[in-house]
């Protein structure tokens, strides 16, 4: 019977304040951008369109950055992998056991929630210990791994495509990202990669998403051109295709992050 775990919490269970905290920091460093910029712009007397263009930008970026950095950690955290006595492997996610709740005040609950989650399965004798000693463990509960196909090493995440038996004896094919940062990882993917060596669920999928991230590209760059040659300032072309192409080339933008996130998760 074996269980991994983030090393955050193999330490002391923090889940809320590693949660909360970023999300706050990120507000406060959004808020100090945009007042700065403004005091800055009426200082030095500069153009107030393109400053507040220039803020707005980073002041995105800066919160998709940390939205991601959260995302991850909380991910990490409370993404749980256990191995019961018959050698069977579970995943779960212990944030599905927090009610979802909407706002600002929702998503403070929520953390302290599943921090709470994860005191009581993970706690020495707790519920996650008594499941796994019992014979049947998690099964019908818990997605259980019967096979994976691969596992693909990132930079700070590994991506894992596997086939799982969900509660109700379901069969599905999964994608799980996790972060590195586990507690005995090394174990983790020595008992993951023995289940690649046996699989018998197994398929070989061709690997399309280069062709589809070239292709998503050089539509936008084609949408990208008729834009500029028909706007009013250029008028090469009629101005009317100005705003259906510039849709598309918006649309074509969300085909390109879709086909480089699966490429990313080796999907």
């Amino acid at each position: 019977m074996k269980i991994w775990i983030s090393e955050n919490l193999k330490k002391k269970n923090h889940y809320a304040a590693r949660v909360l905290l970023p999300v706050l920091g990120s507000l406060l460093l959004v808020i100090c951008l945009i007042t700065g910029g403004i005091f800055l712009g009426a200082y030095l007397d500069l153009p107030m369109e393109i400053l507040s263009f220039a803020v707005c930008i980073a002041a995105t970026a800066l919160l998709i950055w940390a939205a991601a950095g959260t995302g991850r950690r909380s991910l990490r955290d409370a993404l749980v992998f256990c191995q019961d006595r018959n050698g069977d492997i579970y995943v779960s996610d212990v944030r599905k056991y927090s009610a979802f709740r909407r706002g600002i005040l929702g998503f403070v609950s929520m953390a302290f929630k599943t921090q709470k989650v994860l005191d009581n399965m993970l706690s020495p004798g707790g519920v996650l210990e008594k499941y796994l000693s019992q014979e049947r463990s998690l099964q019908g509960l818990e997605p259980r791994i019967l096979s994976v196909e691969k596992i693909k090493e990132n930079r700070k995440t590994y991506s894992m495509i596997c086939h799982v038996e969900l509660p109700g004896n379901r069969l599905n094919r999964q994608t799980y990202v996790f972060s590195k940062g586990y507690d005995n990882e090394k174990e983790l993917l020595h008992e993951l990669e023995l289940l690649t060596a046996s699989s018998v669920h197994a398929e070989v999928h061709e690997n399309r998403n280069p062709a589809y991230l070239i292709l998503s590209t050089v539509v936008l760059i084609l949408f990208v051109i008729l834009c500029a040659c028909s706007h009013p300032a250029i008028a090469l072309l009629p101005a009317g295709i100005y705003f259906p192409c510039l849709g598309a080339a918006f649309l074509t933008v969300f085909f390109l992050v879709w086909f480089a996130v699966r490429q990313h998760r080796g999907e």
